[in-house]
Parts: structure tokens; sequence; C-alpha cells
């Protein structure tokens, strides 16, 4: 079912009437506004840091999305609420519901409602004792639902496709410390949808991954960043999108049709000359910001075709088995780095960016070691130039040794060794077994796409939980090793080597695969399946936030 857009029911010359007269009065008001006393007070007292930012988009077949939120907030200072942008005036507040969870304890929030401070959104607010508890424990978790109706768009680049598209919620730069430190976003595929070869990627931003998720028996579009700026995603850099074949949902709209209104603002040009000067001035600025902004890294590695049933390829190291599985770049020049560490081929001099290096060897194991250790200057910083010739060259030789090998099944074949890595950490009867372990296996376990957030759920409660009997009757074991302390000294040092190892990390990555997989081309009037999901649905992400 196709379900055109409604329409305003008041005429257009009216709404342009109104629309310039009130924007008359807001750009006369704007000085007095920033010298309002309330508006001082409220930016100079909410304060805090943002974590971690989580989202699931699950596609429902009415065309409607449920929208999940994850946010771990810390650093508070003053904090009676959040604000959560929502993609369009569609959303249902009815369906919303949200939970606050502070040291490990839930409640509930005092009230959820539209917001007051942003124009599609809700507002999660919090009663004064929940205000205290947060303020004395510096941070607390929130959980939101809600439903989104009107959601899936005719995709104008691929026939008989509809698609998704949408913008994650930020905060005001003004209250949010620093950056988000890590933004995970999962767009789940709607129910029935089984062939992944079908899947359609947002165009110019391709998934980081997509797998088949067990737990909802649907697949699922995933993208990780981390030290994102709020100022970045309400510049839409951070947009995600998926595609699909139009049978897979019960409704789907399309886009609302451009209507001719010159006529309408030429017979309003003489009366409201100035201000039309100033709104387009406005508009030319925001168009070049927009134009200027980076764009996003895609897809680095592109296998050939292979025979299905060839079998995986068994024998390649951790770093060309990140590469198969498609890990992030920056991941995958970490995990470089730290297997010269752990060889004592590189020590490592300072963390701060650009970090600096000692080579404590010339030559490496492999030919991507001596690349990476080629470009280690004089004075320790990495030479951006060798190291993206250093990870051009490792992904071209792991696709020159996968060819005769079976793509998805050397990825599962490695993603089960991660998989062990970790519940061997876990399996840990004593401290002392699990840091064992975990010094072990980290190299391996850091091929989790979420290696961060599981090494908090999952090994950072070991200390907690490990009091086994000592084999042989020696009683329980004493925990002389802080295994918490050990995860967390991994996941900062991941972090550091990951932002900091050269300036701009995400550029050389954009380089790297503009050599690896460049872009193609395409013939007038083709798009080739799975290569591009530009929906005409770019109206309906969230263009809504920068709320508390």
């Amino acid at each position: 079912m196709v379900s055109a857009m409604e329409r305003p029911s008041r005429s257009l010359t009216v709404n342009i009437v109104l629309l310039l007269l009130i924007s008359s009065l807001a750009l006369g008001g704007l000085g007095a506004l920033e010298r309002s006393p309330v508006g001082e007070a409220r930016a100079a007292d909410y304060e805090f840091s943002v974590a971690k930012e989580e989202v699931n988009v699950t596609v429902l077949r009415d065309g409607s999305v449920d929208i999940d939120y994850y946010f771990l907030f810390t650093g508070v200072g003053f904090l009676d609420g959040v604000d959560i942008g929502l993609p369009n005036y569609h959303y249902d507040p009815s369906t919303a519901t949200a939970k606050i969870v502070v040291n490990n304890v839930e409640y509930a929030p005092s009230q959820v409602r539209e917001s007051p401070y942003i124009d599609l959104g809700m507002a999660v607010e919090f009663s004064s004792s929940l205000q205290s508890m947060i303020q004395n424990a510096h941070g607390f978790q929130l959980y939101f639902h809600i439903n989104n109706p009107h959601m899936v768009y005719e995709n104008a680049l691929v026939n008989d496709t509809v698609g998704v598209s949408f913008r994650p919620t930020w905060f005001d730069p003004d209250f949010q410390i620093g950056s988000t430190g890590a933004l995970v976003q999962r767009l789940i595929f709607p129910q029935g949808f089984f062939n992944d070869s079908l899947a359609l990627w947002y165009e110019d931003n391709p998934w980081d991954q997509i797998y088949w998720d067990n737990t909802t028996e649907r697949h699922v579009a995933m993208w990780v960043d981390s030290n994102v700026d709020p100022d970045d995603v309400a510049a839409g850099n951070y947009d995600v999108g998926i595609g699909f074949p139009k049978e897979y949902v019960e409704q789907y709209f399309l886009p609302e049709p451009k209507t001719n209104i010159f006529g309408d603002i030429w017979a309003l040009v003489s009366l409201l000359f100035p201000l039309i000067f100033v709104a387009f001035f406005m508009a030319l600025v925001i168009a070049i910001n927009v134009s200027v902004a980076r764009k996003r890294r895609g897809d680095y590695y592109e296998p050939e075709m292979n025979v299905v049933g060839a079998g995986p390829r068994r024998d390649l190291t951790v770093v060309e088995a990140a590469v198969v599985l498609e890990r992030p770049l920056e991941m995958v020049s970490t995990m470089i780095l730290f297997g010269l560490i752990k060889k004592n081929k590189v020590q490592v001099l300072s963390q701060e960016a650009p970090m600096r290096l000692r080579k404590l060897a010339e030559v490496g194991d492999h030919p991507y070691e001596n690349d990476y250790l080629n470009a280690i200057n004089q004075d320790g910083t990495v030479n951006r130039a060798q190291l993206k010739k250093a990870l051009v060259n490792l992904i071209n030789a792991t696709l020159e040794k996968m060819k005769g090998f079976e793509q998805l099944a050397t990825q599962r074949y490695y993603e089960s060794i991660c998989d062990r890595a970790w519940q061997q950490v876990k399996a840990a009867g004593t401290p002392d077994d699990a840091a064992f372990q975990l010094q072990k296996n980290n190299e391996w376990m850091m091929l989790d796409r979420d290696y961060p957030g599981r090494m908090q759920r999952d090994i950072l409660v070991l200390p907690l939980f490990i009091h086994r009997p000592i084999p042989g009757g020696a009683g329980p074991s004493l925990p002389n090793v802080d295994v918490g302390k050990m995860a967390n000294d991994y996941v900062s040092n991941v972090r550091n080597a990951a932002n900091n190892l050269v300036n701009d990390m995400r550029g050389i990555s954009n380089d790297v695969v503009k050599v690896t997989n460049p872009a193609p081309v395409s013939n007038s009037g083709h798009v080739s399946s799975g290569s591009h999901c530009a929906c005409a649905c770019a109206c309906a992400c969230a263009c809504a936030g920068g709320g508390r």
C-alpha cells in the first residue's frame, strides 16, 4: 500500500506570510534572548558527558519503526531531564517509555512528555530526589523506547525497493562536555527478510557490519563510531540507512510532491526583501557548511566472488582476520601496533596525539609489520603516507590470500575463534587464571566489533564472581590480581591507539578506501543492487536534537 504524505490545509501564501513575520520577530529577539537571565541559567547549569549512545531502529511491516535508545551519562553536574529528538511529527507519544538506572538500581522518570525544548522529540523528566541521586552518583543510564510511524519511503535509485534513513539524536554542545565516547547504531530489517544479498545501504555510508541476529531472527546492519562530535551528528555526518524490496512492508510512503511557490514569494518580495535577503544569506552559509562536511569512510575490503563450499582459510594471522571481518582500519592499525609491542619490536613513548613510538627492531615477522616499522619516523611519530601504504598493502595481500576460499565461511571461522577467546577468559577459575587468559587471548578478543562494550559487560565483572575452589582442595582463591583494572587498561590503550596514532586517522581510512575499493562509476540509468540505498526518505531521518 502506498500512502501520500499529508499536505497542509492552510493556503501556501498565508503560511509564507506567517513564517516570515515570525522569523522577523525571532531575529529581532535573539539579542534579548541571549541576555535573558533564564537562558543564561539554563546554559550554565546543565552539565554532563555522554560515554555511550546506542540506538536500535526496528523496521515494522506497517511502515513504522520501533526506536530504542540506550545512553550512558557520566560527569553529571546538574540535569533535571533528557530531551530525545525523533524523526518526524508522526511519532506516537503514547508508546514512549523510559527507565533510569543509577548505581545499578532502576528508577522510573517523573514524567515522559513531549519536549518543551526541541521541536520534534520527547522529554524524560526527573523528580527532585532522582536528580539528587544522579548528582551524587555523577552518572546514570537511560533506556528509552517509542514507536514512530511514517518512516519507510520509496527508494528513488533502485526500482521496487524502499528504505529507512535515520539520524541519531544529539545534545546541545553547550550542555554536553566533549564528544560522545561511542555511538552504536543498529538498523534492523523487517520480519521475513532473509536474503541479505538484497540489502541496500545508505548512499555514501555503508554499514560497518551486517549480520543475522538469532534473538530477533532478523538481519541487522550496524555502524560503530567513537569520539563523535554532536555538531557532526547535527550536520548529518553520521546519518545511516538501509533499503530492501518493498514486499517486506505492507505500507510505505512517497516523498511529498514539490510545489512551485515562486509566484507567491514574488508577490511578497517588494515588501519583505530585507528579511528574504537575510534568510538567503543564512541558507547559503548552511549549504556551504554542509557541502564541506567530511565524508564518512566506506568499505575498504571488496572480496572476489568465490565458489560456495570452498571452505574457510584457516591460517590467517589475527590482523589478516580483522581485514576479512572488515573491522575499522583504526582497529586494524592498532592490532598491528599491539602485535609489535607484544613481540618487543616497538615501545610506546607517548600516547598523546600524535603518538610517539620507539623502534626496537627493523624487521617484523610479517610484511605488514615491516611496512608498519618503516612508517615510524625518527622522531617517533608515524608517517601518514607510509601508514596508508602499509594498510593498502595489507588489504591487497589479504585479498590475494583469500582467492579460492569462501569469504563467509572464513568470517564465521574467525568469529568463532574470537568468541572462544572471550569464553576462555570468562571460564577462568581464579583471578590469576583470568589475567593469564586475558593476556593470551586479547589480540583475538579485539576482533569483536564491540570490544570496549563487551569488555565492560563480560570481563570487568570477573573479580566479583571468581571465587571457585582451586583444584587440589587449596580453598577459595584470593583476588590478588585486579582483572578489572587490567581489562580497563586494555580498553584505554586500544582507544588511545585508535584515536591518537596519527592526526586524522579517519582521513587515512578514507584515502585507503579510494585505493582498495574505489566507488563504482554508475552507468546512466543503472544502479547496481547492493551498492547504494539513496532512499528518497532523507526527510524522514531524525533531524531533531540539541536538547538537554
